[in-house]
């Protein structure tokens, strides 16, 4: 892929000017660093990107590492064409909101890319297990998937959230989670949860995820019982 193809390892060093970035945007990396000049490895803005969802470093990434086009090509080699695309960046979205409806995925896209990427050796090793850990340190959408597991002795949940703007009219754009959780029971399980276009605020969305969630461990758990 054009990550490992240009050289770039997890501890390359990322020399960042602040007044390049976007200080209005949610960005928790603005507010752990203070400089005129940030320092940061890939690892770090990896990480900033997978368990805070910070704007800046998703944006500084597409813009000076793998573009939007080279991420959508090779998300292509994963999934079905039909199931996704990425055609913007955060920065553009956040310009005009309209074209959030441009990136989107399927719940079933999610689920299969978030699969294979527990499940089989899709980039550099190194690469792909700390993406993988990482994401079990998601920090985000606590109160979605995760949220009926989170009491559940041996559980351990790797999971990404995608939460949209609200228009004028009050209308929730997305709000989303897509998770790889294992059992205790070594049963494992993918699972996405996907609300678009809801008429009510974030904490009710999460609500609705959260209760999915529920019913499918149950389920799981009845079944393994059962077996």
């Amino acid at each position: 892929n054009d990550f490992d193809n240009k050289g770039i390892s997890l501890d390359t060093l990322v020399n960042i000017n602040r007044d390049k970035l976007d200080p209005k945007t949610w960005s928790p990396m603005l507010k752990d660093y203070s400089g005129p000049v940030i320092s940061l490895t890939v690892r770090d803005l990896l990480r900033y990107t997978l368990t805070q969802s910070d704007n800046n470093a998703s944006n500084l990434m597409f813009k000076d590492m793998v573009n939007v086009a080279q991420t959508d090509s090779f998300i292509a080699t994963l999934i079905p064409r039909s199931s996704f695309q990425i055609a913007y960046t955060e920065e553009e979205m956040s310009a005009d909101h309209n074209k959030a409806y441009s990136n989107y995925t399927s719940p079933l896209g999610a689920a299969m890319l978030m699969n294979r990427l527990f499940t089989e050796g899709l980039i550099d090793d190194e690469k792909q297990s700390f993406i993988k850990n990482t994401l079990k340190e998601c920090k985000t959408g606590v109160d979605r998937i995760a949220a009926p597991l989170l009491d559940k002795e041996g559980v351990v949940i790797a999971h990404k959230t995608g939460s949209g703007d609200v228009n004028e009219n009050g209308v929730l754009a997305a709000h989303n989670d897509v998770a790889y959780i294992c059992l205790p029971n070594n049963i494992s399980y993918t699972l996405a949860v996907f609300v678009k276009d809801f008429k009510g605020n974030e904490s009710q969305a999460s609500q609705y995820v959260a209760h999915i969630s529920a019913v499918v461990y149950s389920l799981l758990m009845q079944t393994s019982v059962k077996s």
